[in-house]
């Protein structure tokens, strides 16, 4: 993941978080998400992985079960423009063999830990905090699909991800805070919370 590849705050139309409860914003304003879970979690999904995925593989992963994997596929990828889609830009570019959510004017809470995590030696305190402060809860924490084993071996190697990432953040605030303590105990305590 290169910096190009985050969007330059000032272009981006939308943040997508997926540490913690799945949210969508446009402009700070909380998005209404469709009620289906798959549809969240399609979206998560194509936010996360970042590149082309193969219809198939989209139906094998969310709708092995359905009837019309492909028709269920289709319903949730308009429910998905509906949300991405804005100004007469199409961030949800789709053909009939693949699916790409483009990310030049999104924001992922994910990908900006991911490029802290290159040099961590470099990041000054007060940006190791806001870091930090991404860390709403676990990686799609809201969004299991125990009846989509392959989605939630996904979301499942995420969470482990994730927790790494965390924990290593976590003891570098630690440790440039140093004797500190009333700006180190939050940060000890949700290190110690994780094990």
């Amino acid at each position: 993941m290169t910096s190009a590849e985050m969007a330059d705050e000032a272009d981006v139309s939308l943040e997508i978080c997926v540490l913690g409860d799945f949210v969508v914003l446009r402009k700070g304003e909380y998005l209404g998400l469709p009620p289906s879970r798959k549809t969240r979690a399609l979206l998560a999904y194509l936010a996360v992985v970042n590149h082309p995925q193969e219809r198939e593989h989209l139906c094998e992963m969310f709708w092995d079960v359905a009837d019309d994997p492909r028709n269920a596929l289709r319903w949730s990828l308009s429910k998905i423009r509906q949300i991405v889609n804005i100004s007469g830009q199409s961030a949800l570019v789709t053909d009939r063999h693949t699916v790409v959510l483009r990310s030049q004017s999104i924001a992922l809470d994910l990908w900006r830990i991911k490029v802290s995590m290159r040099d961590l030696a470099s990041l000054d305190i007060s940006e190791l905090e806001k870091v930090a402060r991404l860390f709403r809860g676990a990686f799609l924490e809201d969004l299991s699909l125990p009846r989509c084993p392959k989605f939630e071996a996904w979301r499942i190697t995420g969470i482990n991800e994730v927790n790494l990432f965390k924990a290593q953040i976590l003891r570098t605030v630690i440790d440039r805070l140093g004797e500190d303590a009333s700006r180190t105990l939050p940060y000890a305590l949700a290190l110690r919370a994780m094990d």
